[in-house]
């Protein structure tokens, strides 16, 4: 390309010189000439100050069908009613709105905290994972003795002490949304027994009995200067319950439900007396009071379970209830052959109880966890074997249940999840 520019000759030097100047100039203006050509085609201005402008987008505008149009995008419009929402019953009302977040877990089948376990560490799991149902079975041993046992029925000897007892404890439960479930749990069967008793060839074992009208003193002989006395106790104590159970992030279980409760005590007192000449070679005497006692009632508890390190925990249980109390008494009293004393009597009055325990858990594996603590239980408004005749022998018109006492001891146990 040959560029050909035509200036006045004043601006020009004669002569030799000027023609360089000219040649210089010109070749200047040729290549700034070709260069603002060059980048104007490549679409650059950023030579000469030329400044940059940006073009200004469309207007947004709605198409009248749910969508706002910006430029050359589309954009849907959400209503807010179309956003799910729990009602009165806890349900999810019916949404055209795919949520995230705990509050989509809320569904018919799966009403609140969604996490797929409490695995080895706490708290892990994603909390809002879909809801895996799991069943549960805890297998417990106590080692239990019932307190406030110190009755005899003659001042040269005491029974001995209730001793410890074991006692099994199974718990069946499960949880299908992994908070509302229900549980089963059977504890049972104790046993506790106490006794003592004394010979003397010689004689002189007394007693503490007393007779009231119509009985007097030739009613207890058997047991007046007696050459040998024995006094037993038994006590049996079981129960079952059914439960309601609301869980909470696997660190605590609040439960409701139903609780029957069986109680017994047999209490057997044995006397005999040297009778020199008479129809008998000995005057022997029996006394024999037993009491049941049939507890059914709502109960309520809370299981707590705090975390101390990875596998490690604290936990409280508790319990309590009130209970209607169908209790029977069979009172049989001998003296020789001449006197007999017999009572039958059943009433129903109202009973209570309360249970706590602490320990500590360990979770061995995500499914197997094992622990081990103590626990106190007490039980009021029962009949007991002894309470029954308080060392009268005659008057018995009625079933005493004013009774109270605790047991106490510890456990160990294991529970399996799956």
């Amino acid at each position: 390309m040959r560029i050909r520019l035509n200036l006045p000759g004043s601006i020009v030097a004669s002569g030799e010189h000027g023609n360089g100047v000219w040649h210089i100039v010109t070749r200047c203006i040729a290549i700034l000439l070709v260069s603002v050509a060059s980048h104007t085609a490549f679409g650059q201005s950023a030579l000469f100050g030329v400044a940059s402008t940006e073009a200004t987008p469309a207007a947004a505008a709605t198409t009248g069908s749910g969508t706002i149009t910006l430029g050359t995008e589309n954009y849907k419009v959400v209503d807010a009613s179309d956003f799910a929402v729990t009602n009165a019953v806890g349900q999810a009302e019916q949404s055209n709105v795919l949520q995230v977040g705990c509050q989509s877990c809320q569904t018919q089948s799966c009403p609140g905290n969604c996490r797929g376990g409490r695995g080895s560490a706490y708290p892990t799991g994603n909390f809002c994972a879909p809801c895996e149902p799991f069943c549960y079975v805890s297998v417990e041993t106590l080692f239990m003795q019932r307190q406030s046992a110190n009755f005899t029925a003659s001042p040269n000897f005491l029974m001995d002490d209730f001793g410890f007892e074991v006692i099994p404890r199974l718990t069946i439960g499960r949880v299908p949304d992994c908070i509302n479930g229900c549980e089963l749990t059977f504890t049972g069967v104790a046993q506790w027994t106490q006794s003592g008793a004394v010979t003397n060839p010689s004689g002189g074992i007394e007693t503490f009995l007393n007779p009231v009208s119509p009985f007097d003193a030739t009613d207890i002989t058997a047991y007046v200067n007696s050459i040998a006395q024995s006094q037993r106790l038994e006590a049996q104590y079981w129960s079952v319950e059914a439960n309601r159970t609301m869980v909470g992030y696997d660190v605590a279980r609040c439960l409701m439900g139903i609780r029957y409760i069986d109680y017994q005590e047999l209490y057997t007192y044995l006397g005999e007396n040297a009778t020199p000449g008479g129809i008998t070679g000995t005057t022997l005497g029996s006394l024999t009071s037993e009491v049941k006692n049939r507890l059914i009632g709502p109960q309520v508890g809370v299981d707590l379970l705090y975390p101390i390190c990875r596998r490690g925990y604290t936990d409280f249980r508790a319990r309590a209830g009130v209970f209607a109390n169908f209790a029977d008494l069979d009172f049989d009293y001998r003296n020789n052959l001449d006197t007999a004393l017999l009572a039958d009597e059943d009433n129903v009055t109202v009973s209570g109880m309360i249970e706590v325990a602490g320990g500590l858990r360990v979770q061995v594996t995500d499914c197997i966890s094992i622990r081990a603590g103590g626990e106190l239980w007490w039980l009021g408004g029962v009949a007991t074997a002894t309470d029954q005749f308080r060392n009268t022998i005659g008057a018995i018109t009625k079933v005493r249940t004013g009774s109270d006492f605790f047991v106490a001891g510890g456990t160990v146990g294991a529970e399996f999840r799956y």
